[in-house]
């Protein structure tokens, strides 16, 4: 056997032993996934933030400063946060586009309280609250609840009073502020008899910031997970396009998105049909009293987490932390969950104490390039799943060939390693047959992590091969087949008569 050095000289003459010391990385593990976690806030004039900055955060007050106390933002990495508190967490803000217009919605009363009473009320799911008596009018009622809104500076709406009509006014200009809740707190606090609240709810917000504004910064930038605000078709389509051109196999910086909406069965149904992009994830509650943008986030976190983790193994029953249910009545059906799954939206369960969890994480994708109905992309764990052996397979060959020969299998070289033996590097020269080799050690590694099935199989069925035209390159068809998940347990439970 020949071998060859790095470091030491062919023709050194001088007496002595020298030892290279170098890893040897046949047995390596699988190569860490360097997870990096980005949010698109958008920002009020006070945060300090400025377009086109990318920063690292780590704790959600910082967040405050950078996108301004009552952000969109600041909201954002606070349910980020919640959800996943360890993993490194960047963030870059657009601020309100210059034409946008800011949504309205009111609380109306009329009639008069009995006696004293506490009403209690939510605003962008925060609680706010106000003692009335008896001697209140409706415009003083109006009044106490304007200035107890304004009072909570963190709160994603301003409030305004007028002969017993509240009308509160998002912070931010654009669609986004059509997804703030406005409720009366019946579940806290019941209203009395002699006195009506009628909400109408956050609507006429236009104008949403371009999403490419940021999406500019980050040409060749690695980041894992993504999150945004704005749920309206240019952006959410724009958002798309970019991802899916990342995971091009000349671009490698695959990336995955989350973004939500406040929508009724119909709605969602045409939100979830936005895309048709493998990189996207698409969440809708009809009238959950948190923000989209929040919910959006609680999933982000917990997705990054989790399949960080084990990219193939499947999130359901997994809670979104901060996110509370909608009323039972405004809950989808079970019928019309499934139907969404079909549109591309994320089935989300709703639970008797009113926390939500994961059903099935699924992205927008649904047809093929041909239009042809298509679930191979259907679960998010199979992008992610992917993702992660692309990423350990080439790292993995940067590694063990980095400064390799290529050669032919029926080249004398390549007989100059074990016969039983596909990784010894020999002359420090790859052929087919080594690098297959290779690659069926790394398919049991994955097999033993229950990412993949089947592995013989997919090792027999994959191959290489010196490029006819070109000795410099080495082609492949690398099979693999991920593992299934417990999705459906379908039986027929039988009795004996």
């Amino acid at each position: 056997m020949t071998f060859t050095f790095d470091e030491i000289p062919a023709d050194w003459l001088a007496p002595g032993t020298f030892m290279e010391v170098k890893p040897n990385y046949r047995t390596v593990g699988v190569l860490p996934w360097p997870v990096r976690n980005l949010i698109i806030g958008q920002k009020l004039a006070a945060g300090t933030l400025a377009p086109g900055q990318i920063v690292e955060i780590t704790r959600p007050e910082e967040a405050i400063a950078l996108f301004g106390l009552g952000s969109i933002g600041a909201e954002m990495v606070s349910a980020f946060r919640k959800a996943n508190k360890t993993q490194p967490l960047f963030v870059t803000a657009l601020a309100d586009a210059v034409d946008s217009v800011k949504a309205t919605g009111t609380f109306t009363f009329a009639g008069a309280v009995p006696q004293p009473v506490v009403l209690r009320f939510r605003v962008g799911g925060r609680q706010v609250r106000i003692t009335a008596a008896p001697a209140d009018t409706v415009t003083q009622l109006a009044t106490k609840l304007a200035a107890a809104i304004n009072a909570d500076t963190a709160c994603a709406a301003t409030a305004a009073s007028a002969l017993g009509v509240v009308t509160c006014t998002a912070r931010h200009g654009g669609e986004v502020g059509n997804d703030i809740d406005l409720r009366v707190d019946v579940a806290a606090q019941a209203v009395p008899a002699g006195l009506t609240v009628t909400v109408a709810a956050m609507a006429g917000g236009t104008g949403n910031p371009d999403i490419e504004d940021a999406l500019d910064l980050l040409p060749g930038a690695w980041y894992t997970d993504v999150s945004f605000p704005f749920n309206d078709a240019t952006n959410v389509q724009a958002f798309a396009a970019w991802a899916i051109g990342r995971f091009a196999a000349l671009a490698r910086l695959d990336v995955h998105g989350y973004v939500a909406k406040r929508a009724t069965y119909g709605q969602a149904g045409t939100f979830g049909q936005l895309t048709n992009c493998p990189f996207l994830s698409a969440l809708a509650l009809k009238a959950s009293p948190t923000s989209s943008w929040e919910i959006a986030a609680a999933a982000h976190g917990i997705a990054a987490f989790h399949l960080t983790n084990d990219p193939a193994r499947q999130l359901r029953s997994l809670v979104l932390p901060g996110v509370v249910a909608p009323d039972p009545a405004d809950q989808y059906s079970d019928l019309e969950s499934e139907l969404l799954l079909r549109t591309g939206v994320t089935m989300l369960e709703c639970l008797a104490d009113g926390t939500v969890t994961i059903g099935r994480m699924i992205t927008t994708y649904r047809r093929s390039a041909l239009d042809i109905a298509d679930r191979a992309w259907l679960d998010i764990m199979v992008p992610k799943t992917m993702s992660r052996i692309r990423y350990d397979w080439r790292g993995y060959m940067s590694l063990m060939y980095p400064r390799a020969k290529l050669i032919e299998d029926e080249h004398e070289a390549a007989f100059a390693t074990r016969e039983d033996d596909d990784e010894e590097t020999g002359n420090a020269v790859a052929s087919p047959r080594r690098v297959h080799g290779s690659w069926a050690a790394r398919c049991r590694l994955y097999g033993e992590r229950a990412w993949i099935t089947d592995v013989d199989r997919t090792i027999k069925e994959s191959a290489f091969e010196v490029d006819a035209d070109d000795r410099n390159r080495l082609n492949s068809r690398q099979q693999v087949m991920i593992v299934g998940s417990l999705m459906v347990s379908a039986g027929s439970l039988e009795f004996q008569v």
